[in-house]
């Protein structure tokens, strides 16, 4: 069975540098599109928004608090609302765990093995009626005591199953029904700062992302860059400006393999080594992504250099103090 590798992500792994994670081999990203009564995560747009501008597969997953069938549905609804800004189809996760059942607790309510095999078919019988992917992530623990996969197989017809034990196999029991295996908590991967959860795949899920004149992917710092840089007078290799689309395709790409803002060398010191719309774009996004207030003013010297580098830091870059190719694909998406 050809398998492949691939992270789950949600706000709690801060900036995650989706094209880094793609280079190194991975061919699937997990992402938290929100939990409860239709909280979004704080990350997913800006990850999902990635994934799509570079053609990176997901599955989405929903963080249950749902403590009557009813909520279970809705939050159905909710996941295939945030799935639908970007995918026409993609596989979408049920994920109830200890900090749901603890959750219902405080309302009153005990989620048993009933309730929650019922919550269950519910979420993912109304993902499959929007037309995606129902998947139920679960554990040896809650495959015992909170899920019958029986019922819930026999409810909506063959069930995708991410399976999640931290060990060095996987247990024979759900060996040949795991869809997906979460074999680690404590995964490393370029990109994705501290530990994470790393995933294998056994089934290769439709994804379908939306064409990009059918919606509305345009990502404002891309549009912004694209406007910058045609006011610079860069061309894409058929030697026209860029189409101010918001998205970061091939001639946009294109031009920025053409851009390396550095500053030069002046004795001890650097001043401006270059200059020009690009550059006040950078210092928009530096100020953004690191909080301060440099001056954009279009002058990349001294004070520029140092932003970059403490950019370059923060967001896991290679620290040179020049932004070129990479340091500007991190802009667009944090």
């Amino acid at each position: 069975m050809k398998t492949y590798l691939g992270p789950d992500i949600s706000t709690h792994n801060g900036n995650v540098d989706i094209k880094r994670v793609r280079d190194a081999g991975y061919k699937r990203v997990g992402i938290r599109a929100g939990f409860g009564k239709n909280n979004t995560d704080q990350k997913y747009n800006k990850n999902a928004l990635a994934c799509v501008n570079l053609g990176v597969p997901v599955i989405l997953y929903w963080f249950s608090y749902a403590y009557t069938i009813d909520m279970a549905r809705k939050e159905a609804e909710y996941a295939v609302e945030h799935a639908k800004k970007y995918w026409d189809k993609c596989p979408i996760a049920f994920d109830l765990e200890y900090d749901s059942v603890r959750y219902a607790r405080t309302k009153g309510v005990n989620i048993d093995k009933d309730l929650a095999t019922k919550m269950a078919v519910a979420f993912m019988n109304k993902v499959k009626e929007l037309g995606y992917i129902p998947v139920i992530y679960s554990n040896k623990d809650y495959l015992k005591n909170y899920f019958n996969l029986s019922y819930i197989t026999n409810a909506i017809g063959p069930t995708y199953l991410w399976y999640a034990q931290y060990a060095s196999s996987m247990s024979k029991e759900y060996a040949n029904k795991a869809d997906i295996w979460q074999f680690t908590s404590k995964g490393t991967i370029p990109g994705i700062n501290g530990n994470v959860d790393v995933n294998e795949f056994y089934t290769d899920f439709e994804t379908v992302a939306k064409e990009p004149e059918e919606n509305s992917l345009c990502n404002i710092n891309i549009l912004n860059f694209q406007k910058a840089a045609n006011l610079d007078g860069y061309v894409d290799m058929d030697g026209n400006p860029l189409k101010e689309d918001g998205i970061d395709g091939p001639k946009t790409q294109y031009v920025r393999k053409q851009i390396l803002m550095k500053a030069k060398r002046a004795g001890l010191t650097w001043k401006s080594g270059y200059k020009g719309h690009v550059v006040v774009w950078f210092q928009n996004r530096c100020n953004e992504i690191l909080g301060h207030d440099q001056a954009e003013d279009g002058l990349y010297g001294k004070i520029a250099r140092s932003e970059c580098l403490q950019l370059q830091h923060k967001l896991s870059l290679k620290e040179d103090g020049i932004a070129g190719y990479d340091t500007i694909q991190a802009c667009f998406y944090n």
